[in-house]
């Protein structure tokens, strides 16, 4: 079991943003975000538009990725970086408009309530404003999450999400585990560290989403097969080295 202080003082807190191409919408995103918070971080993963330009002209500090290699590897870059900085949290959020600023409120107001240490965003508070299929992709991860790891989340895609940086090292630890939203889930998981949910509503959209919810249940499922394949092959290990 991970030991995490129970209650820690929260003073300094960042704001990251993974984002790859998106230049429409990350200049207001940041922008928004500093309205809030000051530490804005972007980590740009290679995109090939304008994005980084944007997201510097509207105050962040960006981190430039040389060759893309995903969201969970953004937000990799991103944790070494707020840890390296003396942040005491972060609050992730994707830069496609989605997720609304205004709501960084509620993620510092849930902590400084409850001090637990995770909190995930749940857009299940009015499931009538979450697509159908979605909907039953999110409850179906949800459920899932529950029955094999022991872990209430509402809403465990969502990337909105506020981190107390001293459980950041635990979601490192592992050089071959990129922690995207499920990756980091199983580890917290692992780990019985506190999780908690903030509801929130989603923002209206400039340009039609990519995320495909049949998607996400794939990648989830092969993510919880991957896990637990690795944890068996870690107990192996140890029982060896016991013998």
């Amino acid at each position: 079991m991970a030991i995490i202080q129970q209650h820690k003082d929260v003073k300094k807190v960042a704001v990251l943003i993974p984002a790859f191409c998106e230049e429409e919408t990350v200049g207001e995103v940041v922008s928004s975000a500093m309205t809030y918070l000051p530490n804005v971080i972007v980590v740009d993963d290679a995109s090939t538009d304008v994005t980084a330009a944007r997201a510097e002209a509207a105050g962040a500090k960006v981190i430039r990725q040389p060759v893309n290699k995903g969201k969970g590897a953004a937000l990799t870059e991103g944790f070494r970086y707020v840890l390296e900085q003396g942040f005491d949290a972060v609050i992730t959020m994707d830069a496609d408009g989605f997720h609304n600023p205004d709501y960084i409120v509620a993620f510092l107001e849930a902590y400084y309530r409850t001090h637990i240490p995770v909190l995930i965003g749940s857009r299940m508070a009015e499931p009538s404003s979450v697509p159908i299929v979605r909907r039953w992709s999110i409850r179906s991860m949800s459920y899932w999450l529950y029955r094999l790891m022991g872990v209430y989340v509402p809403d465990p895609p969502c990337g909105f999400r506020f981190y107390r940086c001293d459980v950041l090292p635990f979601l490192l630890e592992s050089a071959s585990t990129l922690p995207a939203e499920f990756e980091t889930l199983l580890h917290i998981a692992s780990r019985r560290i506190h999780v908690g949910s903030v509801k929130i509503r989603k923002t209206p959209h400039r340009h039609k989403s990519i995320i495909s919810p049949i998607r996400d249940i794939v990648r989830f499922i092969r993510v919880l097969h991957n896990f637990y394949k690795k944890t068996r092959l870690e107990r192996t290990k140890s029982r060896m080295q016991n013998d």
